[in-house]
């Protein structure tokens, strides 16, 4: 009995782990809900559709890490040092990989304020 209440107990956690890691668990939509109007980021799409590799947005990650650190524990209301805003640094990655991708002709997404912006009908 005991023997398998532990294997059920280690496959449990062996699932989970490959769950984990394949980023099941990761949000499909991100909302980042800031006074110009919220913005909103379809995750699974840049990752599945787009083939973006996670380094590209998560750049204090390590290859092959799927959690850590997310943008707004180092990217503050206000640039520290050599940190940028968070307003700075998501314009400078979001907008500047869809600047790229026009320039190269490839599908893009949204560039302009308002088209990334929606702001809350009154």
């Amino acid at each position: 009995m005991k023997k398998g209440l532990i294997s059920i107990g280690v496959l449990a956690g062996f699932i989970l782990s490959l769950l984990m890691v394949s980023g099941a668990f990761a949000k499909d939509v991100v909302t980042y809900d800031v006074p110009y109007g919220k913005v909103t980021f379809t995750h699974k799409k840049h990752v599945d559709n787009y083939k973006i590799d996670c380094l590209k947005c998560h750049h204090t990650w390590k290859k092959g890490e799927t959690t850590g650190k997310l943008c707004k524990e180092c990217h503050k209301a206000q640039a520290e040092g050599k940190t940028l805003s968070a307003k700075d640094a998501y314009h400078k990655d979001c907008k500047g990989c869809h600047d790229e991708a026009k320039k190269a002709n490839k599908p893009a997404g949204p560039a302009g304020c308002t088209q990334c912006h929606v702001k809350a009908k009154k």
